[in-house]
């Protein structure tokens, strides 16, 4: 180390790290440093959601001395220690955590061993031959490590020898530190800004972001509405209000060619952005980028009839502040902001709304061109609720009639449990009845045929089949969407049929979802007995879905494949439900599979005359009685659009019909 006169250069004490190396990212985020640096700003210690206080100090030292740049140092302890700091007060870290908070540069944040000396600026001595002493050490972790004679050697001759221009004088440090108490949520949903007003915003980036070099400009949604911005319409036609300036036009394109492509009606905001933060956006937020936005101006654009947002550089003390944080959804879902987490939900309602209402607007039905009219008149559709009503009233009356099962509560499997315990259970007869709608055409009775009725039902059945056909592949994988972080969200609510996941479709591990989607075929309790006669066997596939296999089974959903300790949890969590069915398929299997290699074989042979098998009888399959104990369980009757070729049967749209499905749910394996 050199000598401590004021004209000579003393180097950083071994051991501390250079503040322009963090904020060059010279360092390892997630890393332990110890820093030297001079005040240049200061947040008061305000109360957190948790018991600490939290405080903020920004710090620059010789490495970006003179360059109007400086380090956040973030700290969180209890109030008895904190500490407050003045303008040009010299601080010694060590070992804070470096740390990434949203889009900013690399910062430091304390931690459990962090320890803190503050060195007031007016008791540095004035020579810097003269090593500063006695620094404030406000909680014993800062007492126990104590500071060295040559670090209280350079903090001398760093004090006198920075260059404090970059620091405000006392009067404005002060005020500035005393109007951080001042905390004011900003936070509000686009719906609520208005004319002349500065808001934070989280919002989605919808297009992307269009570079002017010395500015970009961004259109962004939370999928709220105000009547304040541009109509984007579906069909392309530009309202007379159009916005002046727009870069991609939008606005002013063709009729009939539009590019826009959502959301539509009066969702969408255009912001403009400067430096610093244009850079920001350049490396790092793309079109579906989720986003934080701090500070932006509202106001009405040079139409005067649309409001725009506007995102300038702080014109304050930090100039070089970024208000742009790109949100990651992988974190864990407690640490997710509630306002990002509604915008999802937003979101996703839009987007079913959006895919409704373009199959309305599909061109007439031909089937509705050829209908009679005595057959298919035009009343009004049934609604949810008259569908549920009629259905109640259907599974009533044959309750009345005493086709409800014979099976008593003793002869149930106590072990599965199922919600709605209140209501009685219908046979399975009542469940398959196609769905009617009475009503009334021409002054006469008119019986209609619906394709599906959304009911919810009670009833006791056994498990006679399931599919996959392989337990270990009850689990498939999907990729991980912006959906998955909405506790609400099963997972399978906006998966496309022609979009089925598969494992080699995915390169990094780490967008891999895995959830439960199998599908258990139920009897009657009482088909077994009736099965032999002759009669219908009263028997349905139902689909599991993710969340209603997890409550079913107690499990997450995962690789079972190469995970043989939770597939045996599954094997037996099921062994409650069907018994020993699965060992009666897995007999199946390989008896077919052995059926088979016998055909290849035969096909493969030589050209030799075949064995005689003049002794052989033809033998019949062999159909074994599935007898493990039934239980009760819950039902839900729901109709889903599949393709159809046929345009007779196409009464879900074009190229579409209804298909009705059963879902089990409501449903629980107990092991006790």
């Amino acid at each position: 180390m050199a000598g401590s006169d004021v004209g000579t250069a003393m180097d950083l004490p071994q051991g501390y790290a250079k503040i322009v190396d963090i904020l060059g990212e010279k360092v390892t985020a997630g890393g332990f440093l110890n820093v030297i640096g001079i005040v240049v700003d200061f947040q008061k210690p305000i109360p957190t959601k948790g018991g600490d206080y939290k405080a903020r100090i920004r710090l620059f030292d010789m490495s970006v001395s003179g360059e109007n740049r400086d380090m956040a140092f973030d700290i969180f302890r209890p109030s008895s220690q904190m500490f407050e700091v003045g303008a040009g007060d010299i601080v010694v870290i060590h070992q804070a955590k470096c740390q990434r908070y949203r889009s900013d540069p690399l910062s430091l944040i304390t931690s459990y061993t962090t320890a803190i000396h503050i060195y007031p600026a007016a008791k540095i001595p004035p020579s810097p031959a003269q090593p500063a002493s006695n620094p404030l050490m406000p909680s014993k972790q800062d007492s126990s490590r104590k500071p060295s004679l040559k670090d209280e050697q350079y903090i001398s001759w760093f004090f006198h020898n920075v260059d404090k221009t970059y620091i405000p004088d006392i009067e404005q440090f002060n005020i500035q530190a005393t109007r951080s108490l001042n905390v004011k949520d900003k936070l509000c949903e686009l719906k609520d800004v208005k004319d002349s007003t500065f808001h934070d915003i989280i919002a989605q980036v919808v297009q992307e972001p269009y570079d002017y070099n010395d500015k970009i400009r961004l259109y962004v949604s939370d999928y709220t509405e105000n009547s304040g911005f541009f109509n984007y319409r579906r069909d392309g036609q530009v309202d007379n209000n159009s916005r002046d300036g727009d870069p991609y036009g939008y606005t002013s394109g063709k009729a009939g060619t539009p590019k826009w492509i959502g959301p539509f009606g009066k969702r969408t905001l255009q912001i403009t952005c400067w430096e610093p933060h244009a850079t920001v956006i350049r490396q790092r937020v793309k079109n579906g980028s989720w986003v934080h936005l701090l500070n932006i101006q509202f106001k009405f654009g040079t139409n005067g009839r649309n409001l725009e947002g506007y995102l300038r550089q702080d014109q304050n003390a930090f100039p070089n502040k970024v208000y742009v944080d790109v949100l990651d959804l992988s974190q864990d879902s407690e640490q997710i902001h509630p306002s990002l987490k509604n915008a999802i939900r937003r979101k996703r309602d839009y987007e079913k709304e959006e895919k409704a209402q373009r199959t309305e607007l599909q061109p007439a039905q031909k089937t509705s061109k050829k209908r009679p009219a005595a057959e298919q008149p035009e009343d009004k559709r049934l609604n949810a609720k008259q569908r549920r009503a009629i259905q109640r009233a259907q599974a009533a009356e044959k309750a009345t009639h005493g086709e409800t099962s014979t099976k008593t509560s003793s002869d149930l499997n106590q072990q599965v449990i199922a919600e709605y315990p209140e209501q009685p259970a219908v046979p399975v007869s009542v469940i398959l009845e196609p769905a009617k709608y009475e009503t009334a055409h021409q002054g006469g009775p008119l019986l209609l045929d619906l394709p599906f009725t959304c009911a919810k039902y009670r009833t006791n059945v056994r498990i006679i089949d399931f599919y996959p056909r392989r337990l270990q592949d009850f689990a498939r994988v999907r990729k991980q969407t912006e959906c998955d972080i909405l506790s609400d969200y099963s997972g399978t609510d906006s998966e496309p049929e022609e979009e089925a996941v598969t494992i080699d479709s995915f390169v990094d591990a780490g967008d891999r979802i895995w959830q439960w989607r199998f599908a258990l075929r139920l009897q009657d309790v009482t088909a077994a007995a009736k099965d032999s006669s002759g009669q219908k066997d009263n028997s349905f596939w139902a689909v599991v879905d993710n969340m209603d296999a997890q409550l079913l089974t107690s499990l997450d959903a995962c690789d079972f494949r190469v995970n043989p300790d939770e597939l045996t949890r599954l094997r037996e969590k099921m062994f409650i439900l069907w018994g020993d069915l699965e060992e009666k398929k897995a007999k199946e299997l390989e008896n077919t599979s052995k059926k088979q290699k016998a055909k290849m074989a035969k096909k493969t042979a030589s050209d030799r005359p075949p064995d005689s098998s003049d002794n052989e009888e033809p033998t019949k399959k062999e159909k074994e009685v599935i007898l493990n104990r039934p239980f009760t369980c819950c039902i839900r009757q729901y109709g889903v659009r599949v393709n159809e070729s046929n345009p007779d049967k196409a009464n879900a749209g074009e190229g579409k019909r209804w298909k009705r499905m059963f879902g089990l749910f409501g449903t629980k394996i107990c092991d006790t």
